[in-house]
């Protein structure tokens, strides 16, 4: 799924979100047996959709994170092996330590 079409997803997913609550709480006089049921719905339906929209936000940044790291380390090999290798140095001086 391209960043276009999730962007375009998660606007119209959160207008809906939006305009459902506007009419739960326009509605909020009403206290029908159904109404509550379809109050409790929504809300479990939104936080499941914000669930996933986090989710999806969650993993476009770590491949945009890993698309960076892949271009840093591309044009800087012998300063990501350095880095790797004190990495490896200070974690190998902590866990003898114990």
């Amino acid at each position: 799924m391209n960043t276009l079409h999730e962007a375009r997803l998660r606007r119209d997913l959160n207008n809906v979100a939006g305009q459902v609550q506007s009419l739960l709480e326009r509605l909020g006089d009403e206290s029908s047996e159904r109404l509550e049921t379809l109050r409790d719905r929504f809300n479990g339906l939104s936080t499941s959709a914000r669930d996933k929209l986090a989710a999806l936000h969650v993993r476009d940044s770590a491949r945009q994170a890993a698309r960076y790291t892949d271009e840093y380390v591309h044009h800087n090999p012998w300063r990501a092996i350095g880095v790797g290798a004190l990495a490896g140095l200070l974690i190998g001086y902590l866990a003898s330590r114990r």
